[in-house]
């Protein structure tokens, strides 16, 4: 019995102390997560992202209670789909492409995002089935409970459950939640309205143009809300691509898109020729590094709007 029992004890230890690695780590695995917004390049996103998912996959199935590495990849999930996947899906909408790969692509990963954001909730204590409880207020009590250091979990669930819906509009169910998704986003811009790049004035715009006044939507509202976003951030190039796609393309406004697009143009050439020195140095744009994901998508995207411009209006 007793040769049996040292090479136990090793495993046991030696899986301490690959768990104290992970744990030493996660640190390193947040800010990388923080340096992927300063990538400029949509394309270097595009191809290392999916790699790196997996790994921090990988680095989970070996350490499940390790609940900030959970919330990296919840981030990194909703944040490949949003910025590489969505965006080759809009270019397939914008084509009228029915059955398009990339939005199935899309949904795959913000389905993936969403179920390790249900993990990251239920460990606390906020089930599935509170999330989808018709009694609101419960939800809205539970989620009080939840602090700062949850918000990029609880942030990229709400933003990756908000697109599955806007991917499946046709899908009432799924439409029915979105008011539960509303109630996670309040939480999270009630602890940090500034959180990541400003992402809760977006949030908040595209909620109103998207859903009839019926359903608690108001499109006026909407666009007062991106138009002030716009002027509030304008280096956030992410506000004014966001006006264009959620409101003047579905609107059919051609009038205000050129408007709208020549200043992106404007301010997209003014982003590309900034060196790096002047990105980190020269007031205002020493903070815009932490936009350039964003950017780049805004970029990507109003190419794509240009190229189709014609079937689009």
């Amino acid at each position: 019995m007793g040769k049996f029992i040292l090479p136990l004890i090793f495993v046991i230890y030696g899986c301490s102390l690959q768990k104290i690695a992970l744990r030493t780590t996660t640190p390193i695995f947040e800010t990388s997560s923080d340096v992927m917004m300063k990538e400029r390049n949509w394309d270097v996103v595009r191809e290392s992202a999916p790699a790196n998912l997996k790994f921090l996959e990988v680095l989970w199935e070996n350490d499940k209670s390790n609940y900030r590495l959970l919330s990296v990849m919840i981030k990194s999930y909703s944040g490949y789909a949003f910025s590489v996947l969505e965006t080759l899906a809009f270019n397939d909408e914008v084509l009228g492409i029915e059955d398009s790969h990339w939005r199935g692509m899309a949904i795959d990963h913000y389905t993936r995002a969403f179920d390790y954001g249900l993990v990251y909730l239920a460990h606390k204590k906020i089930t599935s089935k509170d999330l989808l409880a018709n009694e609101e207020d419960v939800l809205i009590e539970k989620l009080k409970t939840l602090k700062k250091e949850d918000l990029t979990a609880l942030l990229y669930t709400a933003q990756s459950w908000a697109s599955l819906i806007n991917l499946q509009k046709s899908n009432v169910a799924l439409v029915s939640q979105v008011s539960k998704v509303k109630a996670l986003f309040d939480r999270v811009c009630e602890l940090n309205p500034g959180i990541d790049g400003n992402v809760c004035d977006l949030f908040y715009a595209q909620y109103f143009v998207s859903r009839p006044k019926m359903l608690g939507g108001d499109p006026e509202k909407g666009e007062k809300l991106f138009i002030e976003a716009i002027k509030k951030y304008p280096k956030n190039l992410l506000m004014r691509i966001s006006y264009i796609q959620y409101y003047l393309i579905p609107t059919i406004d051609i009038e205000k898109y050129e408007v709208e697009s020549k200043a992106l143009k404007e301010e997209i050439s003014t982003w590309d020729n900034l060196n790096r020195d002047t990105l980190e140095n020269v007031s205002p744009y020493k903070d815009l590094q932490d936009l350039n994901l964003y950017n780049s998508i805004a970029k990507k995207r109003l190419q794509i709007i240009e190229t189709n411009k014609n079937k689009i209006f």
